[in-house]
């Protein structure tokens, strides 16, 4: 019986230079973080990940084993999940098939986020880069905070991401905190566009809590 998990893991830490890891705690904007990665040029993603609400996104479908925190209608309004989200780790045959087939055209010529709720990539995929969310849990979501916090990790594979900056309302915070990403990742900032994107997706959790 074939062990998919080894089958995903071999195929994404064999091609490190394409697959970047997001790493981020359920309600830390990890989906939204990836998109506003992905607008870059150097990035895949299918379409544009800055459609949104109009297009290009939806609402997942939870497993009645694992289901999400968020409720149909706040990941409608609120989340920027996507109908194919690949999340790491996934055994599931189906979908790791799917996942390779898809993306082994662009091996050495796009890069490809890759989401996990896991805290321990870094070390299961040394030689991928992992984009680290840490911080204060947000108080701008549509939920209440419970003012946990999660640190960064100090790895050499790692790029560490204050959740509180990259969606900061203030201009200069979120402009720092996004254009150290681009340079870590060596990647072409798009900041007008991603700036409207976050605005547009901060007010729909203002909005949603007004409800």
């Amino acid at each position: 019986m074939i062990d998919y998990l080894h089958v995903i893991e071999k195929y994404l830490s064999t091609y490190n230079k394409t697959f970047v890891f997001i790493d981020y705690a359920p309600g830390y904007g990890g989906n939204t973080l990836s998109r506003i990665i992905s607008v870059s040029p150097e990035f895949y993603w299918e379409g544009n990940p800055l459609y949104y609400p109009d297009d290009g996104y939806n609402s997942t479908e939870s497993d009645p084993e694992d289901p999400h925190f968020a409720t149909a209608v706040q990941m409608q309004f609120c989340c920027t999940h996507t109908i194919e989200d690949f999340m790491y780790p996934d055994p599931d045959p189906r979908r790791v098939k799917t996942f390779i087939l898809k993306y082994n055209k662009f091996i050495n010529q796009k890069k490809v986020c890759i989401k996990s709720h896991s805290s321990t990539t870094h070390e299961l995929f040394p030689n991928n880069t992992v984009v680290r969310v840490y911080g204060k849990e947000p108080d701008f979501r549509f939920f209440d905070s419970t003012g946990m916090y999660k640190k960064p990790k100090q790895f050499p594979n790692v790029i560490n991401v204050d959740v509180n900056e990259i969606f900061s309302k203030d201009y200069d915070t979120f402009e720092t905190a996004y254009l150290d990403i681009c340079n870590k990742l060596d990647i072409t900032p798009q900041i007008n566009r991603v700036r409207a994107f976050i605005l547009l997706w901060l007010e729909r959790q203002e909005r949603y809590k007004k409800l």
